[in-house]
């Protein structure tokens, strides 16, 4: 069995520094996870592109396969379908979706693009399994094609309800491209039954069994799983007990004089409820004044999208926010919020997490949320505790103790108050069930369940 990886980014890019040109593995769980599975079958990664790798004569691992975009299409399937309609949409945001014909026709010639690439190097035994919303109607278009290979796609969005996702006026043609698979996953229960829900509710033809999660249409057979995504607990459980961390935490010690430390860890989108958790920090300050000097919230907030209207609008918000918040409660060197709007490394990145007293995840909706999983690995001394937001497929999964409504600044002030006035031992007892649950549900444990699926 070779595994054919489908994904709109590559697994692997040029860095160039003078003279000097590497291979650099991209970032994040999934590639991690990916990498070791496609080498070992002698995979293929297929993806978006220059296709630098031969003009630098570069070998990569595995072979790459990278379609090169032109400006429109990239404007219009990746920034216009992608970004402009289906993120709102699927995050609940509809006020913010914007339907234009022409993002729907690059999304679609995208696909295609996509598919012709799969046909031309599919071998009989080849598994295909494609990640996420940028490549929907691509598993329809292969079976168009007379493709009979197993075909997997995993959504690592949320999936909208009935409701939301009829919005979409091209809502069956998506519905029906997602159906050429064998596996369909998704990181929740929730996102699952709405899956099958709007297809029920579409498509006529379409058989929903929801006692053995299988849908029946055109004759292929869909199984419907619920698999959250993890991170790899051991790499992150190692940084946290080098000396690296430990000097950075002292560091950080140093420059912090409140005595409880709250950290926020989002890229800068509208769905992360940043504004929301500044105003209920805002709120907790203004009705508990004790706690005046006594508490910093160290937001970090990662650049993403800067060039759409709406991620430039809501820097603008965050900043006056931060600005207002400190402005108004300032004293003696204390400031309530210290604001990072940078990328920051995964070492610096446990470095945080192992200095904060407790995490706050306000997303208004979110997939899964790893940064929950992030701060519970990297908490080696089992204790820290974890706020999370009832809006995110993480508060589905794992039993934080403490969990909020980001629209409610009483919300998250009581639950600011709450991790004050938890016990030390009841703490403890909470971050060493979720650090057990995190490290056997990890990132390699997902990617073989979801291919054992498959």
């Amino acid at each position: 069995m070779r595994l054919i990886i489908v994904a709109n980014r590559s697994p692997y890019h040029i860095k160039k520094r003078k003279d000097n040109i590497k291979l650099e593995k991209a970032a994040g769980g999934l590639v991690a996870a990916l990498d070791p599975v496609v080498k070992n079958t002698n995979g293929m990664w297929v993806c978006t592109g220059e296709s630098q790798f031969e003009k630098y004569g570069i070998e990569t691992p595995y072979e790459i396969k990278q379609i090169k975009l032109t400006k429109n299409e990239n404007s219009h399937y990746y920034e216009g379908f992608c970004n402009r309609q289906i993120w709102p949409l699927f995050h609940y945001f509809p006020g913010i979706y914007k339907m234009e014909d022409k993002d729907w026709n690059l999304y679609k010639q995208v696909n295609q693009k996509f598919a012709n690439e799969i046909l031309d190097v599919l071998k009989p035994n080849d598994k295909i399994w494609i990640q996420d919303y940028h490549l929907m109607l691509v598993p329809q278009m292969l079976r168009e094609q007379g493709v009979t290979n197993k075909i997997g796609f995993f959504l690592h969005i949320p999936f909208p309800s009935v409701e939301i996702y009829k919005i979409i006026p091209r809502r069956r043609e998506i519905l029906e491209g997602l159906l050429g698979c064998d596996l369909i996953g998704f990181h929740t229960q929730s996102y699952k039954k709405h899956f099958m829900e709007c297809v029920d509710d579409q498509i006529i033809d379409a058989e929903v069994d929801y006692e053995s999660d299988i849908v029946k249409h055109d004759d292929i057979k869909s199984k419907i799983v619920a698999l959250p995504i993890s991170i790899d607990f051991n790499q992150i459980d190692e940084i946290a007990r080098g000396s690296y961390v430990t000097k950075k935490v002292k560091e950080l010690r140093r420059n912090f004089i409140a005595e409880t430390i709250c950290l926020g860890v989002d890229r800068l989108d509208y769905t992360k409820g940043i504004v929301e958790k500044l105003e209920g920090l805002e709120y907790f300050l203004e009705n508990n004044p004790d706690y005046h000097k006594k508490i910093t919230l160290i937001q970090i907030a990662v650049p993403t999208r800067t060039n759409i209207k709406e991620y430039m609008e809501l820097k603008k918000q965050v900043d006056e926010t931060v600005g207002r918040i400190n402005g108004k409660f300032s004293k003696d060197g204390w400031n309530p919020v210290s604001y990072i709007y940078n990328s920051v490394s995964l070492k610096d990145l446990v470095s945080y997490y192992s200095f904060a007293d407790f995490v706050l995840i306000s997303a208004l909706r979110d997939g899964l949320n790893l940064v929950a999983k992030e701060y519970i690995a990297s908490r080696i001394n089992n204790d820290g505790m974890l706020v999370l937001s009832e809006f995110t497929g993480a508060a589905e999964e794992l039993d934080t103790g403490n969990t909020m409504n980001p629209y409610d600044v009483r919300s998250i002030s009581e639950a600011i108050l709450k991790v004050k006035n938890t016990d030390i031992k009841e703490k403890e007892e909470i971050m060493v069930e979720l650090r057990e649950k995190v490290k056997e549900n990890n990132i390699y444990k997902w990617v073989n369940d979801f291919l054992s699926e498959l």
